[in-house]
């Protein structure tokens, strides 16, 4: 690392360099012609001014008797002894405008918040989602919300003092890891260092880049269901993994009592695979078992007067899906105004 360097006060030292003295003062003694502005008819007259004299030190000089600030980081020296700066070192500063790497992140927070918070609002009102999201989607989504313009406030400030940021990236950090880390809890970030910031913001840097550009599924996915021939109703499914990970849910409506459609319908709809429907009704065989819940699962919209039926993925008919495309439903019966919803909720 290199220094920019200047000798500490000292009651015992000199502390102007002249020509002919030369001493590691703080200042150097120069000439300078200066008009007098304080008389009607003040002249020009050469005096000595004291010009600050600091210096360039390595980190491994000794610098205890300095007052120095960190301003370079030199990466290599090549043959001919020009010197390979590192373009990313964050200097000692009095305003981020002086450090680009910083000046520059401060937009690409402000700018992923924004397609972020843009990504979660359209995937909050999608169509056939019914509304469904789960709580943390609209909690992040609100954190988002608040912290963009206030990024974007950062961003134009034309002085900017680097601990003002380092607190509202420290924030930022402790929120996001709420909704991306498995643990919930913030680490433990390093105190703010003024005299090598560097320290201080890359680690966080790095957990908000990871943060912000984790991928939240939504838990529940709403999956469209298409009606055929001889009141057969498929639901494809895209996705052979969610077969196995998740738990699905249909939900049923229809103008009759609850209780007579929660009781009738476990008993004259029969659920399989779209490619071992058809065996199943022809050979009059079970498919796989309806378990009527009391309540909406947490993860859906509730819509009043739909029963809720979880599919049951223990049962030895659940085996078909193997390798299917997706579930097939048969209703038999008369079930006047019949509405039916499917969904997925993942593990």
């Amino acid at each position: 690392i290199v220094y920019l360097a200047l000798p500490l006060g000292s009651n015992s030292l000199m502390e102007v360099e002249w020509p002919d003295a030369p001493v590691a003062g703080r200042f150097r003694a120069q000439s300078a012609e200066i008009r007098d502005l304080h008389s009607i008819d003040g002249d020009a007259h050469v005096i000595d001014v004291a010009q600050v004299a600091p210096r360039l030190m390595l980190e491994r000089d000794d610098r205890s008797a300095y007052a120095a600030l960190a301003i370079g980081r030199i990466l290599e020296k090549r043959p001919d002894g020009s010197l390979v700066m590192d373009p990313n070192f964050i200097p000692t500063m009095l305003s981020v405008r002086s450090a680009l790497r910083l000046q520059r992140f401060v937009g690409e927070m402000a700018g992923l918040m924004r397609e972020r918070a843009r990504s979660i609002a359209e995937r909050v009102g999608a169509p056939g989602q019914g509304g469904v999201a789960d709580v943390a989607d609209f909690m992040l989504l609100q954190m988002l919300n608040r912290a963009h313009p206030r990024f974007m406030h950062l961003a134009r400030l034309r002085q900017l003092h680097p601990e003002r940021l380092y607190e509202a990236l420290l924030e930022l950090c402790g929120e996001l890891v709420t909704f991306t880390d498995e643990g919930r809890l913030p680490r433990e970030y390093p105190a703010y260092d003024h005299d090598l910031p560097e320290d201080s913001f890359t680690p966080l840097m790095q957990v908000l880049r990871q943060s912000l550009s984790t991928v939240l599924e939504p838990r529940a996915l709403a999956i469209q269901l298409q009606q055929r021939q001889y009141g057969l109703t498929v639901a494809p499914v895209q996705d052979g993994q969610l077969i196995q990970s998740a738990e699905f849910i249909l939900a049923v409506k229809a103008d009759m009592p609850l209780d007579d459609l929660r009781k009738q319908f476990t008993q004259q709809c029969k659920v399989a695979s779209v490619e071992k429907i058809r065996d199943l009704i022809s050979l009059q065989l079970p498919g796989i078992p309806l378990s009527a819940l009391p309540v909406a699962p947490r993860q859906l919209p509730y819509h009043a007067g739909f029963v809720y039926f979880r599919l049951d993925d223990q049962s030895q008919a659940w085996q078909m899906l193997d390798n299917a495309s997706g579930f097939a439903f048969h209703v038999a019966g008369s079930f006047p105004g019949l509405e039916m919803q499917f969904w997925a909720i993942r593990n």
